[in-house]
């Protein structure tokens, strides 16, 4: 009697252990599975909102003072290079060789410029940006 009840008892306490050590399993693979989700969501990729919303008439003159950037994605016609910002608003700006050299450095330094140019239209319709004829630094 007395070994059965030494069994029973060894039985009880062998099963306790061996929920203790599947709940610390599982409990486990719920934070791995965690951590690697959180990981692959830190890695999704953040969509830009459309940087222009508003259609503007092809041809129309354009002269504001800004700041500009590097366009930083792929534009929708590849003589966007800059974005200009004015006013609270975002245009997309395309510019001969002499006029991207201002431009760049422009950009490169925080500077302001003051730009001149016309609105054109890609392939898209949605893509309206203006063709700069001239580009200064201003201070």
């Amino acid at each position: 009697m007395q070994r059965s009840a030494n069994n029973e008892n060894f039985l009880k306490l062998f099963a306790r252990n061996s929920d203790s050590v599947d709940m610390k399993k599982l409990l486990l693979i719920w934070v791995i599975a965690g951590a690697a989700l959180a990981g692959m969501a830190g890695c999704a990729q953040i969509k830009k909102p459309a940087g222009q919303v508003r259609a503007v008439p092809v041809g129309v003159r354009f002269d504001q003072v800004g700041s500009v950037t590097l366009y930083p994605g792929e534009p929708c016609t590849p003589q966007i290079m800059f974005n200009f910002r004015s006013a609270g608003s975002t245009v997309w700006l395309a510019a001969p060789k002499h006029e991207t050299k201002t431009l760049t450095e422009a950009a490169k330094n925080n500077g302001r410029v003051h730009i001149s140019g016309k609105w054109r239209r890609g392939g898209q319709s949605n893509c309206s940006y203006v063709e700069v004829t001239s580009a200064e630094v201003t201070r």
